[in-house]
Formats: C-alpha cells, structure tokens, sequence
C-alpha cells in the first residue's frame, strides 16, 4: 500500500488533469468528448475494479489472521486445561496418597490398640487365675 502523502499526492494530479480535461473538451468536437467520456467511464471501472480486488485480499488476509489468531488462542487455552487437569490429578494424587498414609496409621494405631488389649486381657486371665487358686488354696 502506498503511502498516505503519496496517495493524496496522486489524487492531486488526478483532480488536477480532471480540470484540464474539462476546459479542453470545451472547444472539442462532440465525438471527442463522447470518447473522452467512455475512456473515463473505463478507467473509473478498471479502478473499481482493483479497489474491490484489493478490498478482497484484504478481507481474505483479515481472515487468515483472524483463523490464526483463533487456533493460537484455542492452543493456549487447551494448553492451560492441560495444565489444570495436571495440577488437579498431581493434586489429587497427593490427597490420596494422605489419605492412604492416614488409614494406614490408624490401622497401625488399632493394632497396637489390639496388642495392648491382648496383652490386658492375657494379664487379667492369668491374674483370675493367680486370683482362682488364692481363693482355692484359702478354703
């Protein structure tokens, strides 16, 4: 694309060579001006023409960018899910691994609760016992 000045610039002599056209078909022939008139008419087209053409690319750059643009956003957000459901899992993980270790103690502490209970109720049998043969021994 050309520069803005440069445009203007252009636009300038084009406003200008208008001005001159227009005092010279004054003192042409009817059919030269006819003539001037669809050359004018062609060019006019010719430039819509590359307008829209260039309207076109346009809009069709826009649109790869816009796609571009879309994919690398959706990339970057599928790529913090990822990091999300990592971080949730290594989360979980860690909560699970806690919760073994804790069940894991109390079934350790139960066990030993279970010893001390056995290793009581050992005592107490023995001591009936001890008891049971005093009480014999005195009758």
């Amino acid at each position: 694309m050309k520069p803005l000045s440069e445009q203007l610039k252009e636009l300038s002599e084009r406003a200008k060579k208008a001005e001159d056209d227009a005092a010279a078909a004054r003192t042409e022939a009817r059919s030269d001006v006819q003539a001037r008139t669809e050359k004018l008419q062609a060019d006019a087209a010719a430039r819509k023409a590359q307008v829209d053409a260039a309207a076109a690319s346009a809009k069709d750059e826009i649109a790869k960018r816009w796609a571009n643009l879309q994919a690398q956003m959706k990339a970057n957000v599928d790529d913090i899910n990822a990091d999300i459901a990592a971080t949730k899992a290594e989360v979980a993980a860690e909560r699970a691994e806690r919760k073994a270790d804790r069940a894991e103690d109390n079934a350790a502490s139960a066990i030993a609760f279970a010893y001390d209970a056995t290793d009581y109720a050992e005592s107490a049998v023995l001591d009936a016992i001890v008891a049971r043969a005093d009480a014999d021994a005195v009758q």
